[in-house]
């Protein structure tokens, strides 16, 4: 592929990223602003480079600000002043809701604290694939409706499948749109930004279910609430960190307001990362089976020193009570984010819905032409190669950049954990979805180095079951 197709597209994401004013974006050696993962790594493979992933300079200022005190209240809302803060800085502060517990969490700070909602977004799923809408519309259609008197404007965004079709009509959909994160695009989406007037740098034609886009108020902000503690534990340092992969895919909207990593919020952010970890350190251990989420410091065989440990909130939704977040309604109805993108996938097939499939197809092509790594060995390791835009010490509350706290990665390293356990561990954790990018049982295979027969045994759902045949108990 050409490079003047790759500045073509570093000119056209940087301009965009500018005009909405990204808070977070990767950023190449001569200053551009990028917020299309894929373009970033094309064009470190084509310069031989390092893009970065940061926050702009004027949030790391104001980081460095609200942090310098070096305290944090346990006791005190932190995100009942960033409301009054957000009301004063903006004429419209609109809420990207799901009725999932981070959205819910937001929502119930504006009523608990007397303050009205300007405006909910919601953005929908198609027809086809409507059983996905089933959690949206269990978890926040009941609050809609409670509440709906102290909400300025509800606004529901209804994609239509020929919407996505014209979308990936582009054999360069997966480069131009503005995707700040590092999951693969999947075949039914279709991006919120094209809902809206100069939110898509490429000018996408109105929506189907629309007569005209909606316009966007240039003073106006969208709160997006996906940023759970992700905690590091690294020369005995415990640090909650910004990383491109927790961002998400709506970074195209003008103003977007990360709630817990709004600078004017981050003490939110490292209150509920103490929360945490003192969660993680006084976690019970199973007798007979690890339970990942857990750290024993005391443990004689854990090096502290040279153990690098990673803790991240994925689908355990019993655990959001330790960070404060809300029950909602309709839990029983949310879909694991990883089987919700497979269930997208077979859903279109099975719709007959050749036509997206194979433009689909076409954009993936243009993808592996220029990742062809990715054809052979799958995505696993380019999602996993993730950049921090910083780390602050949840202790100090200093806080660092990637090439501060790490400039050639994690040294002096002898042990590496996820949730607290190391990875041979973490296959046997029944549900363990942290290492799950081709299917359960293709990375099980990828693990174990067992033989055929063994492989069959570990998929068994009875874990003691397992054991038992294995040591022919």
């Amino acid at each position: 592929m050409s490079k003047e197709k790759l500045l073509e597209l570093v000119e056209k994401s940087d301009e965009h990223t500018r005009r909405m004013n990204a808070m977070l974006y990767w950023e190449t050696p001569d200053g551009k602003r990028l917020s299309n993962v894929y373009v970033a790594r094309w064009y470190e493979r084509a310069f031989n480079c390092w893009v970065k992933f940061v926050a702009s300079p004027e949030a790391m200022k104001d980081y460095k600000t609200v942090l310098s005190n070096g305290d944090v209240n346990m006791d005190y809302n932190y995100s009942a002043d960033f409301l009054h803060y957000l009301k004063q800085e903006y004429e419209h502060v609109a809420l990207l809701y799901s009725g999932g517990y981070d959205s819910q969490r937001i929502f119930m700070d504006h009523i608990e604290n007397g303050l009205d909602i300007d405006e909910t977004v919601m953005h929908f799923y198609t027809d086809t694939e409507d059983f996905l809408n089933e959690e949206f519309r269990e978890n926040a259609f009941p609050s809609l409706h409670k509440y709906k008197d102290r909400i300025g404007k509800q606004t529901f965004l209804y994609p239509h499948e020929n919407d996505v079709l014209n979308h990936f009509s582009d054999p360069w959909a997966f480069f131009k749109r503005p995707s700040t994160g590092c999951i693969m695009e999947n075949v039914g989406f279709y991006c919120i930004e094209s809902f809206y007037n100069g939110a898509d740098p490429y000018d996408t034609p109105v929506p189907h279910n629309y007569t005209k886009k909606l316009d966007m108020n240039p003073r106006g902000c969208y709160i997006m609430g996906k940023d759970k503690p992700q905690l590091v534990y690294y020369k005995q340092r415990w640090y909650v960190t910004c990383i491109d992969q927790i961002i998400g895919d709506r970074g195209g909207l003008q103003n977007t307001v990360y709630w817990w990593m709004h600078p004017q919020n981050i003490k939110s952010l490292v209150k509920e990362s103490r929360q945490y970890r003192q969660f993680i350190l006084d976690y019970e251990y199973g007798i007979d089976q690890p339970q990942y989420n857990k750290f024993n410091l005391q443990d004689p065989k854990l090096d502290v020193l040279g153990t690098l440990a990673f803790f991240k909130f994925y689908a355990q939704d019993e655990y959001n009570y330790i960070i404060g977040r809300p029950k909602i309604f309709g839990a029983d109805c949310k879909l694991d984010k990883i089987k919700k993108l497979e269930l997208q996938r077979s859903t279109i097939i099975n719709a007959d819905r050749w036509d997206i499939i194979c433009y689909y197809a076409r954009c993936m092509e243009t993808f592996f032409d220029i990742f062809p790594e990715c054809r052979l060995e799958g995505f696993e390791n380019f999602t996993n190669q993730g950049k921090f835009a910083w780390f602050i010490d949840i202790d100090s509350l200093e806080i660092y950049t990637q090439q501060e706290l790490i400039p050639n990665g994690f040294e002096d390293i002898t042990s590496t954990r996820v949730q607290g356990l190391e990875k041979e561990d973490l296959i046997r954790v029944k549900n363990w979805q942290g290492f799950m990018r081709r299917g359960e049982s293709h990375m099980r295979i990828e693990a174990s180095g067992d033989d055929v027969h063994t492989k069959q045994i570990r998929k068994l759902k009875d874990q003691k079951l397992i054991e038992d045949i294995l040591t022919g108990s």
